[in-house]
């Protein structure tokens, strides 16, 4: 069974209003949900084990977390393979760059 992919957000860097495109998910717009997140464990000198965690305790792989829109799959990325792009270049249904039959306002 696979873990979740968990993130870490980050509303300043990675606004919820920004659609991306993204290196490698050529057609389809993303939107990036956040900074990718591990666990941050230590080592325990009494012990010797390396993966001591407190449960909650989070760090930032410096990858990005992605999905493409019309989807619910998480993604890793790089985030210097994410651009934005203009809100109406792309279907708010579909997601693919190009479609416009999601019914939005257009010139």
């Amino acid at each position: 069974m696979r873990h979740r992919v968990q993130y870490i957000e980050d509303p300043e860097r990675w606004p919820d209003d920004v659609v991306y495109r993204v290196r490698g998910f050529r057609g389809v717009a993303c939107r990036v949900y956040g900074w990718e997140a591990e666990p941050d464990t230590w080592w325990d000198k009494e012990t010797g084990d390396e993966e001591q965690w407190d449960g909650e305790s989070m760090r930032s792989t410096g990858m990005v977390v992605v999905v493409m829109v019309g989807d619910d799959y998480r993604h890793i990325v790089d985030p210097e393979d994410c651009e934005p792009m203009d809100e109406l270049d792309y279907c708010a249904s579909c997601g693919q760059i190009g479609c416009t039959h999601d019914g939005r306002e257009r010139d």
